[in-house]
């Protein structure tokens, strides 16, 4: 393609991964770029070199001459100076839409309220198995601007893309466009749910006839949307029902043809990782690997070998007959039932949290999987209120102290859980540090050898 940002003035709004990936992209362009974060105190990495960096609150004088805003996902197009931009007609699009300007590559977007970078992971690793040379990135960790210079043209991206990359794109693309399910969540950000959903639903605002469309038939939201996609279908169920795609029938994951099993990929016990959103996350993985030309095989192979991410019911240790998991990433309700959901011993949960603006009382659905649970941070009397009288509620004042109680409350057989169906930023940097915490507290436990 032509450079375009050549001796472009180029805005850069928040220095995290995206924004200083998108710097040094834009950089090598040519392109005259500020970096500016309203973290007066951010520590940078050393390569940024002479960048223009300004750290503070913005001003609108960042804008004057100004062609283009690059926007963190951190940073809501609510913001003044975004709507500064707006009112002057300066172009504000994310790091997602920046990246993609430059590939060359085969691209497979997910988005979703839950499963994202499980999934993605999980095509990434079934697409190597199959011959392909894959490459997730997105919001999975790994910004598209660090990849889209070095990855090769046969290379296939995927993309982890979250609904706050999705509000200011406008030309992305993907071949494959999916999405894995929608719930309420960041309504901290989005003034309504309907808001929320529109942000996801953008995903799919330039695919045609040439692009496919993987989604969840059994959310009613991503069914609606295929019922109007102009492309490929390629649907997965857990809850069965399909004529075609990928399906769980009984305790095996199946290809559907003209209403016939056409092909058995595996069975459940094959699976490393533990839960029925896990299920789903590889019946996605599969419907798209097997769209690309990987065979059952390939894709039985790698999931069977898959063990999950860190801080997605990442099993800790077992201590005298208790299992310890870390599902820290589950930041909402829904991330944290469908987590809780598919575990068969009665579990002694840890929740708790900032709160997101979600309805607690989704717990009860799962309240015959949940044994106690013991509350920590600033939404423990929400998460008590709403489910008081139905499951027994503790509360501890830290993650240490959570374990100890969960540690005495458990019996040989069941399990102890993080799923804390709400954000970190109350008591952690991130759900990474939350996770950590939980770790460190649970390998500290003595007593029995491990199992």
């Amino acid at each position: 393609m032509d450079n375009q940002y050549s001796n472009s003035k180029i805005l850069v709004l928040g220095l995290a991964r995206s924004g200083i990936a998108a710097m040094k992209l834009l950089r090598a362009e040519g392109a005259d770029v500020t970096g500016a974060d309203e973290n007066s105190g951010l520590q940078l990495p050393a390569d940024t070199g002479d960048a223009d960096i300004r750290l503070g609150p913005f001003s609108s004088r960042l804008l004057e001459g100004c062609n283009q805003v690059i926007l963190s996902p951190g940073i809501p197009t609510s913001h003044p100076i975004v709507r500064e931009a707006a009112r002057r007609s300066i172009p504000v699009i994310s790091e997602l839409e920046l990246g993609f300007r430059f590939v060359k590559q085969e691209v497979i977007a997910v988005t979703g309220t839950n499963g994202k970078s499980t999934t993605v992971s999980m095509l990434e690793a079934v697409l190597n198995e199959g011959g392909h040379r894959a490459i997730a990135a997105g919001n999975i960790g790994r910004p598209v601007c660090s990849v889209v210079q070095d990855a090769g043209g046969d290379d296939i991206l995927v993309l982890e893309v979250s609904s706050f990359q999705l509000e200011t794109i406008s030309s992305f693309k993907p071949r494959v466009a999916g999405i894995l399910n929608m719930t309420p969540d960041h309504l901290d950000r989005y003034d309504t749910v309907a808001d929320y959903y529109r942000a996801k639903e953008r995903i799919l605002i330039n695919c045609d006839s040439d692009s496919s469309f993987l989604y969840n038939a059994a959310d009613s939201r991503c069914g609606a949307l295929a019922a109007k996609f102009p492309g490929t279908l390629l649907p997965f169920s857990s809850a069965g029902g399909l004529s075609d795609g990928v399906q769980l029938r009984g305790d095996e994951i199946v290809v559907m043809e003209n209403s016939r099993v056409s092909e058995e990929i595996m069975n459940l016990s094959e699976l490393m990782v533990v839960g029925i959103h896990n299920v789903e996350n590889s019946m996605a993985a599969i419907a798209a690997a097997r769209y690309l030309g990987v065979g059952g095989i390939q894709c039985r192979d790698a999931l069977s070998r898959f063990r999950g991410l860190e801080h997605r019911m990442e099993k800790i240790r077992t201590l005298d007959g208790v299992d310890y998991y870390n599902d820290s990433k589950a930041t909402n309700v829904e991330a944290a039932v469908m987590s809780l959901r598919g575990m068969p011993s009665p579990v002694n949960l840890i929740a708790g949290g900032l709160d997101k603006g979600s309805d607690y009382s989704k717990l009860l659905s799962v309240s015959g999987n949940i044994r106690n649970i013991v509350l920590i941070g600033e939404a423990a009397g929400l998460i008590e209120e709403a489910v008081a009288g139905s499951i027994p509620v503790r509360r501890a004042g830290s993650m240490s102290e959570a374990v100890e109680i969960c540690r005495s409350l458990s019996e040989p057989g069941s399990t102890v859980v993080l799923s804390p169906a709400c954000a970190s930023f109350d008591m952690y940097r991130d759900f990474r540090e939350r996770g950590d915490r939980f770790r460190e507290a649970v390998e500290a436990l003595e007593g029995g050898a491990d199992g």
